[in-house]
């Protein structure tokens, strides 16, 4: 069955690019996602994906960088449409995520139950998934998470998303759902597909074996002002061994890693302040205890996961990722893209984008990669 096929192109202009794509896309999908590149309008890609599929649920997301079917890709346009056999798809285009993001939970409740989730099962992992896209440079995505993960009465309903980028410029990113745009928002989709699914995250980082204690933050506005009782960045570049004024330089290579079922939840610096504190990527709540990291081999993780991926089914249809910003930087810098995408380009009908952060059920994560496959599960 071919339930889904994904896309890219390089082509600039709004009208071919989308041309383009619509030759190796269904001609009348139930859902499609697009990622954009900030050299395209996106007002004007929005626009002409809503009058060539009117009658799909449409969803758009701008990035810093694009992956399409042969893996990791920049100043391109790709997309992923899912046929209407693939099952039932529900978008909700949620206004604001920052100060008002309950104002739209009776919305997702509605689209929820209109694909036929039950959202009182205590069986909710099998009620199918939801695909979140929250816009990026508002600290809203764990409220956002929060507010989809309230409509169920039993926890344990699966999550997979990818915060919207603007090719690091970090003014202002966009998400679009249905021909409706916005920049204090995100899009939350509800799938009930006919196939099975499975989300793997990947790690690249091990513990360097130095750990620090948060003893004064605001997780709100994801500022970090102490770390072992001394001023964050200071500790922070002691723990790693550079000066204090070149400490940004470094992040991408020494995050922070909660421990958590033998692997590690990430969180990333985003800018050591000239105060004294370091503002994060995701929220980092006082009293934790954290490990600082270092990187494995990108090339060696990636060749497991496609093994482990891969495994996990009998039949695969396609895959969606959403990869970290600061992944991207480290594979550019360490020239690393050719590799990867040799590895990358075997999964069918991949599709995605590098994102500001992912997100995992209830977790906001950084410097990972979220991979979601559809298809049937391999048993045992």
């Amino acid at each position: 069955m071919d339930f889904i096929y994904s896309t890219l192109t390089t082509t600039q202009q709004p009208e071919k690019a989308v041309e383009e794509l619509a030759r190796n896309l269904h001609k009348e999908p139930g859902l499609v996602l697009f990622f954009a590149s900030t050299v395209y309008s996106f007002e004007k890609l929005t626009e002409l994906f809503k009058e060539k599929y009117p009658q799909a649920q449409i969803v758009g997301v701008t990035t810093t960088g694009e992956i399409g079917p042969q893996g990791y890709s920049e100043s391109s346009l790709s997309a992923q449409s899912f046929s209407k056999s693939f099952g039932k798809a529900k978008a909700v285009l949620m206004k604001d995520i920052v100060k008002y993001p309950i104002f739209d939970r009776e919305n997702i409740v509605q689209a929820a139950k209109s694909i036929g989730i039950q959202v009182t099962s205590k069986m909710i992992e099998k009620e199918g998934l939801g695909l979140v896209f929250p816009v990026g440079l508002k600290a809203g995505e764990e409220k956002m998470l929060s507010v989809v993960n309230s409509i169920f009465q039993y926890d344990g309903f699966p999550i997979f998303g990818g915060t919207a980028g603007d090719d690091a410029k970090f003014v202002m990113t966009k998400v679009s759902v249905n021909g409706e745009i916005t920049t204090t928002g995100g899009a939350a989709i509800f799938l009930k597909p006919v196939v099975e699914f499975y989300i793997h995250k990947e790690n690249i980082f091990k513990s360097t074996g130095k750990q620090v204690k948060i003893t004064k933050a605001d997780p709100e506005k994801r500022i970090v002002y102490e770390m072992n009782h001394r001023p964050a960045a200071e500790v922070y570049a002691k723990l790693i061994n550079v000066p204090k004024n070149e400490l940004g330089k470094h992040f991408a290579l020494h995050p922070l890693g909660r421990k958590f079922n033998h692997d590690f939840l990430i969180a990333s610096p985003f800018e050591a302040k000239s105060s004294g504190e370091v503002e994060f990527y995701c929220q980092v709540y006082e009293g934790a205890i954290v490990d600082i990291l270092e990187p494995k081999n990108p090339v060696l993780e990636m060749e497991k996961t496609i093994a482990d991926f891969t495994n996990r089914f009998t039949e695969l249809h396609g895959v969606l990722g959403s990869n970290c910003i600061l992944r991207k930087l480290q594979f550019q810098n360490e020239q690393l893209f050719s590799k990867l995408n040799t590895q990358l380009s075997v999964l069918p009908n991949l599709c995605g984008f590098s994102s500001y952060g992912e997100q995992l059920n209830k977790s906001q994560l950084n410097q990972t990669l979220l991979l979601i496959g559809f298809g049937k599960l391999r048993l045992g």
